[in-house]
């Protein structure tokens, strides 16, 4: 069977190709580890502050509550795992005027 040679050509990878590839992949290897160093340090540092704001927070609230006698709720910096929570979208709808009447909120008329 015969094959024409521009077939053969199609497969045909030069060994200059091959080396600038692979000296490619090692450097965007060594990149990436680098990446990976770099975001452990970032996370074990965000650890540490998040860890000091809240005990911050708390202290704050403690002493508020020592010298003034006034108890304030304590906000806390969590760690999520995963993506974060979109807004509700009811959060920015209209409610209406008869919601707004049942919850006795002041209702702003437009007069345009």
């Amino acid at each position: 069977m015969w094959v024409p040679t521009k077939t053969f050509e199609l497969f045909h990878i030069s060994k200059d190709t091959v080396n600038s590839l692979r000296e490619d992949l090692a450097a965007v290897r060594a990149e990436r580890d680098g990446l990976k160093s770099q975001l452990a340090t970032t996370q074990a540092n965000f650890e540490w502050v998040r860890i000091r704001v809240n005990a911050l927070e708390l202290e704050r609230a403690q002493l508020l509550e020592k010298a003034y006698g006034v108890k304030v709720p304590v906000p806390e910096i969590v760690r999520s795992h995963g993506t974060p929570l979109a807004l509700p979208s009811s959060l920015f709808e209209d409610m209406g005027d008869t919601t707004a009447k049942e919850l006795g909120l002041p209702i702003y008329l437009d007069k345009n």
